[in-house]
């Protein structure tokens, strides 16, 4: 029986206007002129990838494809259809769909067009699907690679929890960043940099923040920027909440605090019972 999302080896039929027709002895399949790495001889043995075309019927490549059902493999998202899924180029005419079930509750996590994805093919009802690996399945695949501490890797958000966000690195392996080790919202299949913190049996933990003195620096500014835009006032001092920190300056208490401390040691920024002002 020929195998969709796999490889197959089957022999050619013989030769149409469209391409060589192949078969296992029970069911045939085309190879059109343009998927075929060069020409073949009837009766000649051909190793070819199977996938659906548009009308859902089996159709044969030579081209390799990014990921079959067996093998995972990195893909480009090439459309995103609002409250349906993504689309991704597998290297074959018919891209294939991911489906929503498979990606954040919330569309904007979503990727975007040109994100990359670390998936594995499925079968539904006779046509190829994608489904992102878990953090499981890539610590059940990855090849071993070895980190050293303070390490920068490159690779992919695939995880995304209320506590923190997974990342694929280029060499399939699993990051995980916490909550407090990055800034903003990081959408699912976008690039990033992380920077290995500690190794844990087979899964590694990391941080998308710069080096402290760098974020000091920038968060210094950011209130700079807030008190300089405000009239040299800002209704924050040390003793504000996480949330109003957050709420005004999208950055976390403790950050804050440690920008601001800088910047009063430095004499730029004195306050009272209610706000921070510039000293002029």
């Amino acid at each position: 029986m020929i195998k969709i999302g796999e490889f197959n080896t089957l022999r050619v039929v013989r030769k149409s206007d469209l391409g060589y027709m192949l078969t296992d002895s029970t069911d045939e399949v085309l190879l059109h002129f343009a998927q075929s790495l060069k020409e073949h001889k009837d009766s000649e043995e051909v190793e070819v990838f199977i996938y659906s075309d548009k009308s859902k019927r089996m159709t044969a490549t030579e081209v390799k494809p990014f990921c079959t059902m067996e093998e995972p493999g990195f893909v480009k998202v090439v459309d995103v259809i609002p409250g349906t899924g993504v689309f991704v180029n597998i290297n074959t005419p018919k891209d294939v769909l991911i489906s929503r079930d498979y990606l954040p509750f919330d569309e904007s996590l979503w990727p975007a067009i040109d994100d990359t994805l670390f998936i594995r093919l499925k079968e539904r009802k006779g046509t190829l699907v994608g489904k992102p690996l878990n953090r499981f399945d890539i610590i059940g695949v990855h090849a071993k690679h070895m980190y050293a501490e303070r390490e920068h890797v490159m690779g992919y958000v695939c995880r995304i929890t209320d506590k923190g966000i997974g990342v694929i690195t280029e060499d399939k392996m699993y990051v995980y960043v916490p909550l407090t080790q990055y800034r903003g919202k990081h959408r699912m299949g976008s690039s990033c940099e992380v920077c290995i913190t500690k190794a844990m049996d087979e899964e590694y933990y990391g941080t998308l923040n710069a080096q402290k003195e760098e974020m000091i620096d920038t968060d210094k500014e950011i209130i700079l920027g807030f008190l300089r835009n405000n009239h040299g006032t800002m209704p924050l001092t040390a003793k504000s909440s996480a949330e109003e920190v957050e709420s005004l300056l999208k950055m976390s208490r403790k950050a804050f605090k440690r920008a601001y401390g800088g910047l009063y040691k430095e004499h730029i920024i004195d306050f009272d019972e209610s706000k921070t002002f510039l000293v002029r």
